[in-house]
């Protein structure tokens, strides 16, 4: 089924000019002072180096706070793999600041491909290892808490305020760690999945919810300062009963306490109760029931009772965009608001942000990269 591009009078692309050769955002916050905090990566390219970024709402523009290879202490040209990525790992503190950690995958310079798995501990072309770091917006300072692993990234973050405490997860061992709020007193909790999970999220109590790579759900328990691998999953293709490689992709806490979920390899939309000793996933279904998707992203609850996503085309079916999907907790209604397509470009991303007037901000696309902005009407 074809459906029309989202209204271009809701959105606004605004483009990273001052770094035209990087191709991809990984990871939003919205800071306490209301700002948009975006980690600007470049994976692609030998050398590249990730960018810490503010969108200023009231100035409607870009601000740039920190170059990573700077605060790290690595150039570009050092011959490792360089800091390239800040991946799902920006969290944003109640007295303004912002942490991050910062991730690998982007080759040296002059390189085409890089190995994390092959070069982990090469002596010339391996990755140092994953910084965690702080930026101070009134300051324009940040501080760099150094290696926390050596050789392993870190692809995910998320910050604990009341217990001082960023858990993360390594990268390519895949060990779900916690740090005091000075990259100290690390705790190792071991090895969770055979590769990193690649959605994360705390629910009411601060427990710690993701997935290893055959989508079984995992939970830390803050109080009990466990790990406890729960032996559920959600609904798998007939294709892939094995459930090898399908992770948890997204997940977000919403309104009504629930926490909703997409997946690496199906197109529904999924949800659990977190307060459930043992959580049982609820399928709720296609995300596009009219038009089957193969996948789903860009998981967003807006905290008015509604869940907002991406729902992708299936494979070959190049002509067509992503679809923006509306779904409604009170109904179950999904609403498919059009194809995620802005003049010329078709916009894809992982992850999503609100900022305090319920505007929405997503990874845009081409060269230079944008930030998508998209303006709901109600």
């Amino acid at each position: 089924m074809r459906y029309p591009p989202l209204n271009p009078k809701q959105w606004e692309l605004v483009s990273f000019t001052k770094h035209p050769t990087h191709d991809s955002i990984w990871s939003m916050t919205r800071g306490a002072d209301g700002h948009i905090y975006v980690g600007l990566c470049e994976e692609f390219t030998g050398g590249g180096v990730a960018q810490l970024y503010r969108y200023n709402v009231e100035r409607h523009k870009l601000e740039h706070c920190a170059d990573l290879s700077r605060v790290c202490g690595e150039p570009a040209d050092s011959g490792h793999a360089t800091q390239g990525k800040i991946h799902f790992a920006l969290c944003a503190a109640s007295d303004g600041t912002i942490y991050g950690a910062t991730h690998c995958t982007t080759p040296p310079m002059h390189h085409r491909v890089w190995s994390a798995y092959g070069m982990w501990d090469d002596p010339l072309f391996c990755f140092p290892g994953g910084h965690i770091f702080r930026y101070d917006p009134a300051t324009g300072r940040t501080t760099d808490f150094g290696v926390i692993f050596p050789h392993e990234g870190i692809p995910f973050m998320v910050l604990d305020e009341a217990r001082e405490r960023l858990y993360g997860i390594t990268f390519p061992k895949a060990h779900f760690f916690r740090v005091n709020l000075a990259g100290r007193d690390r705790v190792d909790y071991g090895r969770v999945s055979s590769w990193y999970p690649i959605g994360l999220s705390f629910d009411a109590e601060m427990n710690v919810f993701f997935s290893d790579t055959n989508s079984q759900l995992i939970k830390y328990d803050v109080r009990a300062d466990r790990v406890l691998f729960l032996r559920q999953t959600p609904y798998s293709q007939p294709w892939n009963a094995s459930k090898r490689f399908s992770w948890i992709s997204n997940m977000g806490l919403a309104d009504d306490g629930l926490m909703y979920c997409t997946h690496y390899c199906n197109d529904h939309l999924l949800r659990f109760d977190p307060k459930a000793a043992t959580p049982k996933f609820e399928d709720l279904g296609p995300g596009a029931p009219e038009r089957p998707s193969r996948l789903l992203r860009t998981l967003i609850p807006d905290g008015r009772g509604r869940v907002y996503y991406s729902a992708g085309p299936r494979v070959g079916l190049d002509d067509r965009a992503a679809l923006f999907v509306r779904y409604d907790i009170a109904t179950g209604r999904k609403e498919v608001l059009g194809e995620m397509r802005v003049g010329d470009r078709a916009l894809s991303s992982w992850i999503g942000v609100l900022d305090l007037k319920g505007n929405i901000y997503i990874k845009g696309s081409g060269r230079p990269m944008t930030l998508a902005i998209f303006h709901p009407e109600d």
